[in-house]
């Protein structure tokens, strides 16, 4: 009797220890999650994962964060992550944390994109913003850790002609795959559903620069971040002092590191946009730093500058330090597709220049974009000559 114990104890005992460790390895959850799995299994109970959070928050922050993460159903349908390593029955969760484990430096920080069928086009978008990175100064291993998220179906198939790191969103009921015109209604929900992912990834332990398809990089950019700031962005204007708020934010290039600060943040972000849908998360983020919204999650805010992180609102007046180049201040896709190869000849043109020409000079953008946000007066009526005989 007691050998029938003995075997059925270590038994036991094997089966947990194999669950552990598939959890530890596969799921990376929580010490709760670890428990509430154990007594699910003596209880013979269907196991359900949770999603992980990442979070260092004493009880009551957690509770109010966790509140206002919420539970409400966005209004752009369900949303399901498919990998391009083939695992498409996977959860959304699971498919995310697959790709961004394959793709992360060792200290767990990937590069971001989000692409849809209008920016993935032969010779438009994607292809300009791929080639930057080979262009560049020595950062073309940048794309190994690069993730580039496909809105639809013929951007997922395009990506995978030319990344090794595809992952495709799908949002059922919303068609992300056109061109959307600039503060639309597809807009504003393909914005925000980018907020969430961030988010998602924020929560799930990892660092993140999100980077748009317009912008080109040039230099390594981790080598002009701060040490130990939370969040780091770019800018449409920036008045030179780095910490100011009176900068204008451009969510189209950001840094964020991961910990309990930066998710609090995203996490009040994103129920901004859930409270507001019909503001994009660039104009919200500004009210929101100008009324002090983040102040209680104690997070840092940086805004790089326009010197190094450079744009058509306001160039970098030296070539010799620009890491990127955005084709922001612009609506079109074909304008920003001309600007950008403009600006890509420009940077290779850069080692011809004589010692005596002014770098800042070198920049022939923005062209098309020029007016494509404003556009240019109409022009003046045509004078007339009274001495001319009109009659003829």
């Amino acid at each position: 009797m007691k050998s029938k114990i003995t075997v059925v104890a270590a038994t036991a005992v094997t089966i947990t220890l194999l669950f552990l460790s598939y959890l530890l390895l596969c799921y990376q959850p929580s010490a709760n999650q670890i428990l509430c799995g154990i007594s699910n299994l003596v209880a013979g109970n269907d196991l359900v994962y949770q999603t992980y959070t990442v979070s260092e928050q004493s009880d009551a922050s957690q509770s109010t964060v966790d509140d206002e993460a919420g539970s409400n159903a966005s209004e752009t349908g369900t949303d399901v992550l498919e990998a391009s390593s083939g695992f498409k029955e996977e959860s959304e969760d699971a498919a995310l944390r697959t790709m961004l484990a394959t793709a992360s430096t060792p200290d767990k920080t990937v590069i971001i994109t989000t692409l849809n069928q209008a920016w993935a086009a032969k010779n438009t978008m994607i292809d300009i913003f791929l080639e930057s990175f080979h262009k560049g100064e020595n950062i073309q291993f940048l794309l190994n850790h690069l993730v580039i998220v496909a809105l639809d179906q013929t951007s997922y198939d395009r990506c995978q002609e030319l990344h090794n790191h595809c992952l495709m969103l799908k949002t059922k009921g919303v068609d992300f795959s056109g061109n959307k015109g600039f503060m639309s209604k597809d807009f504003l929900k393909m914005m925000w559903r980018r907020m969430r992912l961030l988010r998602t990834i924020l929560e799930m332990g990892y660092n993140f620069v999100f980077t748009d398809a317009d912008i080109l990089w040039f230099r390594n950019p981790f080598e002009r971040f701060a040490n130990n700031t939370d969040f780091q962005i770019s800018s449409d204007k920036n008045r030179g002092n780095a910490w100011s708020l009176r900068n204008k934010p451009n969510c189209g290039f950001q840094y964020a590191r991961s910990n309990e600060r930066t998710i609090a943040m995203y996490r009040h972000w994103c129920k901004g946009g859930d409270d507001n849908p019909d503001i994009d998360e660039q104009s919200l983020l500004t009210v929101m730093l100008k009324g002090q919204d983040f102040a209680a999650f104690k997070v840092e805010v940086r805004f790089l500058q326009t010197d190094y992180f450079s744009g058509f609102c306001q160039k970098s007046k030296n070539i010799s330090k620009v890491v990127t180049m955005h084709a922001n201040c612009c609506t079109g896709l074909n304008n920003k597709v001309q600007d950008l190869r403009l600006a890509l000849n420009d940077w290779e043109g850069r080692a011809s220049l004589p010692p005596t020409v002014n770098a800042s000079d070198l920049w022939r953008v923005p062209k098309a974009c020029r007016h494509s946000v404003f556009p240019s007066p109409p022009p003046p009526p045509q004078l007339i000559d009274p001495s001319e005989n009109l009659e003829g």
